[in-house]
């Protein structure tokens, strides 16, 4: 659980930083530009994924770890958005499933 806070956590912070320095410019310019920011960031990393194979492999890898590893905790929604992961970033990197 740890880990997925951290996660969405990390995935907020940009947003709520451009939010944050462009707040004397008003607050739905700051609000807008914050949200934009945010919503960004998963097309980002699909597309480092589709560019860069090699990371989208090692990310994919490394979810179905963490899915395995939530099955055998008894964890079986946490397991279930792993294993989501794991087939996008497979997927985006080219081996189809």
């Amino acid at each position: 659980m740890l880990l997925i806070t951290l996660l969405v956590l990390a995935g907020l912070a940009p947003g709520v930083a451009t939010a944050w320095f462009l707040r004397r410019h008003g607050r739905l310019i700051s609000l807008l530009a914050g949200a934009g920011v945010t919503v960004a960031l998963p097309f980002l990393l699909l597309v480092t994924l589709v560019a860069v194979p090699p990371l989208g492999f090692a990310l994919g890898l490394l979810a179905a770890a963490a899915a395995l590893r939530a099955v055998d905790d008894g964890r079986v929604w946490v397991a279930t958005a792993w294993a989501g992961v794991a087939v996008v970033a497979i997927s985006c990197a080219g081996w189809s499933l």
